[in-house]
């Protein structure tokens, strides 16, 4: 496993992940891996320039951390499956790899084993909420295609206020199309199969000398190992949607701004030697009812062992 010097890894937790369907939330953890897994293959150069043989020193300084990461990714809990990188070898790095510190992630990715009966429900009972609200959906788009059409006749009119009114017809249609998603949303969530909705995957990542952590309206949960623990705010708290939460590990300066938000600063200094770890940190993102299972079982103290003293 190879990666990149400069790039720096933004971890920016900031989107909101709205998990509509179950096969497109397992395609975003599978995107998510992809994207996790092609950073750390990259080879370890400073400026993405040309490699040279690593030595000795190197090799195993890499690897020793490269190892201490992927030990700190949490097993899987019972009635989950894992997927977590491998072990790498690093017999080359960057040309001037030495100038600035090792940024480096691992990654895994976790589902739960749902049994054919279960994913067939949920199949099924999809299928029927979509047949059901199929009529209502189609006159709809009907409905909108028409003002559209409308629209397009008026304004190669040059009728204006024409266009206007219609735009009004076709922001009430709009309206009336987000009512059915809100119900057909309802009826996912409380269906004969179970919560349609629900994510059954987490992602979590454990990485070192992040510069940078950015993580939309975090609330503080209780700490774990000394260890500050935010926790972004949930956009629906009354569903269990997949949510940020990282463990900050090594000496971050949390504090509020002005404005009462919490701002978060990172120890990481680019002038250092390239083994120098100045801090880590540790990315879930899942479901609130697992999240707390895997905050407790992510390696910590692995990873604060290894911070530079």
């Amino acid at each position: 496993m190879k990666m990149k010097m400069k790039m720096k890894m933004k971890m920016k937790m900031k989107t909101k992940l709205n998990l509509r369907f179950i096969p497109v939330s397992i395609f975003i953890a599978v995107l998510y891996s992809a994207a996790f897994l092609f950073l750390n293959y990259m080879p370890v150069s400073a400026d993405g320039g040309e490699n040279r043989k690593a030595s000795p020193d190197e090799k195993k300084f890499l690897e020793t951390v490269n190892s201490e990461l992927r030990a700190a990714l949490p097993e899987a809990p019972a009635g989950w499956s894992r997927n977590a990188d491998e072990k790498s070898q690093y017999d080359e790095v960057g040309v001037d790899f030495e100038k600035q510190p090792v940024m480096m992630s691992a990654v895994a990715t976790y589902s739960k084993n749902e049994s054919q009966a279960e994913g067939e429900a949920k199949a099924k009972a999809a299928s029927e909420i979509g047949e059901k609200n199929k009529p209502a959906l189609d006159a709809i788009m009907k409905k909108q295609e028409e003002i559209s059409a409308k629209i397009t006749k008026a304004a190669e009119k040059m009728d204006f206020k024409e266009v206007e009114n219609l735009q009004k017809e076709s922001e009430a249609v709009a309206k009336e199309l987000e009512k059915i998603g809100a119900a057909m949303t309802a009826e996912m969530r409380s269906s004969s199969g179970g919560d349609i909705l629900k994510s059954t995957n987490a992602t979590i990542s454990a990485e070192i000398n992040p510069a940078e952590i950015y993580i939309s309206e975090p609330s503080e949960l209780p700490k774990i190992e000394g260890c500050t623990v935010l926790q972004e705010k949930p956009e629906n708290p009354k569903n269990d949607d997949p949510l940020k939460t990282v463990i900050l590990i090594g000496p971050w300066t949390v504090s509020k701004n002005a404005e009462g938000g919490i701002e978060i600063k990172s120890p990481y200094n680019n002038t250092a030697s390239y083994d120098k770890i100045m801090c880590a940190a540790v990315h879930v993102e899942a479901t609130k009812d697992v999240t707390a299972g895997f905050l407790k079982s992510a390696g910590v103290k692995k990873l604060a062992a290894i911070i530079s003293k």
